[in-house]
């Protein structure tokens, strides 16, 4: 049984856990998921019910699936949140506190909603049950999720668009007892936080009611007014592509930076995907932070604790809060601010940099992007800026970039010193309250003569990067993905479009799931065929909290449900068997590389 790494205190809503290491948040979309996940290291599971999720593809969970899956959780030391986060309309606010009548009764910990008149509701009738705040609501600042947090929620699920640099200094001005949950792993959204109106004005299907069809995702070409029947395709350029078919999202290789920024738990997106992406990918990132804790000298490599968990958000009152106000930016910090930010330039001529002679080029943890040590688009492709041409800021070109991002130009142009000038003098071309808005739009606001008095970022404490093994890295490239970013972590990486190819990449296919183990015969194993296996067949063996056993399959060892021995595994959804050393889990995914890439989600 998995220990429980979030014990509960007490009862009540505000009388809560003790936080003893980062979550690994998993989705569900049905009860089979919900166990896999906490088979595979999941220490909370979030699922939609048959009513008001986000997510309606999936068949979601009824109230004896909720009942069943809260009590193998929490046997399991894991828990689960259920989604009430789609905006209900006037029609659907009775039936809405009906289903949480129901709800609170089933034993889930948590209710993850958007729409505040729905939080109010479940405050007043299940006062037992925490109350997580949907990225939908679009939380992008310490005083959203203050005002949060003093209605009764537990924790807020940023918004999407988020840097690090906003993650920590949201951390750094909440209570701590407050959780911040942030996407790692997943599809993203052209929308802000998910808000979409796109589907259903060309299709009739709702996203904001679980039901988009993901126009977002299809190719598309421009016409001319006065040019009918030319088509112009939507192109991908130097300078990138945001609109449509937004690349997926992966956090694994930079996990560290997340959590030392304060991210208390690390959502997995996927309640529409099957249980072996589900498994895959919670095995990933458990693994993961595992790491991360013995790294930071958390835990020993039994998982023995070793001192409290603490992320590195340097918060006011700790005793190296002064001088932290004066240390010098790292990374994440010089490159803070410009998630949002559209073209340089812009509003009344203005435009603030911060330090001109930055190193920008570790995307703030001395890695390379994720991107290019992996290749995940399916090819051999080299680091942003690694190419021997001299650049400070990846992604380039080889030009000499300060840490505003633009190529080699001054990052304080003439506009800039002079309203700094005048405002040292007692004026400014600006009033003082436009001025502050106006600047904290700006590429970069962490020059001093942009910056607010009494704000600062968040530091972070300085740390060595959590190093990864190879193999670890290699597993989001063994599930159907399209290419791969880091999202909105990192502005000098942002994520781009892909306008090639909409479609999924998959590389590796499952082939089986495992039944029975024996040791019987030197070890055979029992599987529900889902592709061919034969003799001389490479195939892996996905094991929870382990690296994958990989296996050579011999010749003539294959039998049937009734015991005949049979030539190869080539009828799916059969019973077989085969021989094993390893002694391999129940409901264990078995997966083999594809003769040749296909296009095709899981």
């Amino acid at each position: 049984m998995k220990t429980d790494t979030n014990a509960t205190v007490n009862t009540g809503p505000r009388a809560l856990r003790t936080r003893r290491k980062p979550e690994v948040l998993s989705p569900a979309g049905n009860l089979r998921g919900l166990k896999t996940a906490v088979d595979f290291g999941a220490d909370a599971v979030y699922c939609g019910g048959k009513a008001f999720g986000m997510r309606s593809a999936p068949k979601n969970l009824s109230l004896e699936d909720f009942e069943e899956g809260a009590r193998y959780a929490h046997e399991r030391g894991a828990r689960v949140y259920v989604t009430l986060n789609v905006l209900p309309r006037n029609a659907e606010v009775e039936a809405m506190r009906e289903y949480i009548g129901q709800l609170k009764d089933t034993g889930i910990d948590a209710m993850i909603v958007t729409d505040i008149g729905v939080m109010m509701m479940a405050h007043q009738i299940a006062p037992d049950v925490e109350l997580h705040v949907s990225t939908q609501a679009g939380v992008t600042n310490y005083g959203a999720a203050q005002a949060l947090y003093e209605f009764g929620a537990r924790r807020v699920v940023l918004a999407r668009e988020m840097d690090l640099q906003a993650v920590r200094d949201i951390r750094a001005r909440i209570p701590d007892d407050m959780d911040i949950e942030c996407f790692v792993h997943g599809a993203m959204c052209m929308a802000f936080s998910g808000r979409c109106l796109f589907s259903n004005y060309l299709t009739g299907r709702d996203g904001n009611h679980g039901e988009c069809a993901q126009p977002c995702r299809w190719k598309y070409s421009i016409v001319e007014e006065k040019r009918p029947g030319q088509y112009f395709p939507i192109e991908q350029t130097e300078e990138g592509a945001y609109l449509f078919n937004s690349q997926d999202m992966c956090m694994l290789d930079h996990i560290d930076d997340l959590i030392d920024s304060g991210a208390t738990s690390l959502k997995i997106e996927g309640r529409s995907k099957s249980a072996y992406y589900i498994a895959a990918m919670t095995n990933a990132y458990k693994i993961a932070v595992n790491e991360y804790m013995v790294q930071r000298g958390f835990e020993d490599a039994s998982g023995a604790v070793l001192k409290p968990f603490r992320d590195r958000v340097i918060r006011e009152g700790d005793p190296d809060y002064a001088e932290s106000i004066t240390v010098v930016p790292d990374a994440i910090e010089r490159n803070a601010d410009r998630a949002f930010a559209g073209v340089p330039g812009g509003d009344m001529g203005l435009e603030f940099g911060g330090d001109a002679g930055a190193n920008a080029g570790d995307a703030g943890s001395g890695k390379i992007s994720p991107l290019a040590s992996l290749g995940r688009d399916g090819t051999s492709e080299e680091a942003p800026g690694q190419d021997s041409k001299n650049e400070d800021a990846p992604g380039q070109d080889g030009k000499s970039a300060n840490a505003d991002g633009r190529d080699g130009k001054g990052a304080n142009n003439a506009a800039a010193v002079e309203d700094a000038a005048a405002r040292s003098a007692g004026g400014s071309q600006l009033d003082d309250l436009s001025y502050r808005a106006r600047s904290a739009r700006r590429k970069s606001n962490t020059a001093e003569e942009v910056l607010p008095e009494g704000w600062h970022h968040a530091k972070v404490r300085p740390a060595e990067p959590v190093a990864l093994p190879d193999w670890l890295l290699e597993e989001p490239d063994k599930v159907a993905h399209r290419d791969y970013s880091t999202g909105f972590y990192y502005p000098e990486h942002k994520v781009t479009q892909n306008t090639n190819r909409s479609a999924y990449f998959r590389a590796w296919m499952v082939v089986g799931e495992v039944l029975d183990w024996t040791p019987d015969e030197g070890g055979r194993v029992t599987l529900m065929s889902r592709n061919k296996i034969e003799a001389g067949q490479e195939i892996e063996f996905l094991l929870p909290g382990e690296r994958p056993f990989a296996y050579t399959v011999p010749a003539g060892g294959f039998r049937d449900a009734e015991g005949h021995w049979v030539e190869a595994i080539n009828n799916p959804a059969h019973v077989f068997s085969m021989p094993c050393p390893h002694p391999v889990p129940h409901n264990a995914a078995i997966r083999s590389r594809t003769r040749k890439p296909t296009l095709k989600a899981e």
